[in-house]
């Protein structure tokens, strides 16, 4: 998988997440398939990054985060396509979730537009390692 250019001050390989949810019952790994072959992942998880993302805990609540599409994807749908598939996909799997929180960079224009053109809004502001995030909800 191909990050595209300038993205990897946004996102990490999924190399480098993946390791992050071994052994952990509480993240969870979705991976982004077009015409049956990989083309991206996500983590969706209900552990503490929910009282980071949210400000307070929130058992009805779950963290999306390391998005990652292959550049060969981007600008073609897919963000949108996944991003409106998630409330489905969600409620299938986590009943007890009545809303998805995420961290944007507030500079990762393109992103920002897939996640408000496909629901989402803008609770709050937050500093992250690496810049100003928006804390984003999409309530199901």
């Amino acid at each position: 998988m191909q990050l595209a250019p300038g993205q990897e001050n946004w996102t990490h390989h999924p190399a480098e997440t993946l390791p992050e949810i071994e052994g952990n019952s509480l993240r969870q790994a979705v991976t982004v398939l077009v015409n049956s072959s990989p083309v991206g992942v996500f983590i969706l998880g209900t552990d503490e990054r929910v009282e980071w993302y949210a400000g307070h805990p929130d058992p009805q609540a779950m963290t999306l985060n390391a998005l990652c599409l292959d550049q060969s994807c981007q600008g073609r749908g897919v963000g949108t396509q996944v991003m409106n598939a998630l409330p489905t996909y969600v409620a299938m799997n986590y009943p007890q979730v009545k809303r998805v929180l995420l961290c944007v960079h507030q500079t990762n224009e393109a992103a920002i537009h897939v996640y408000k053109k496909t629901g989402w809004t803008v609770l709050r502001e937050r500093q992250g390692k690496r810049g100003m995030l928006w804390v984003m909800e999409r309530k199901l």
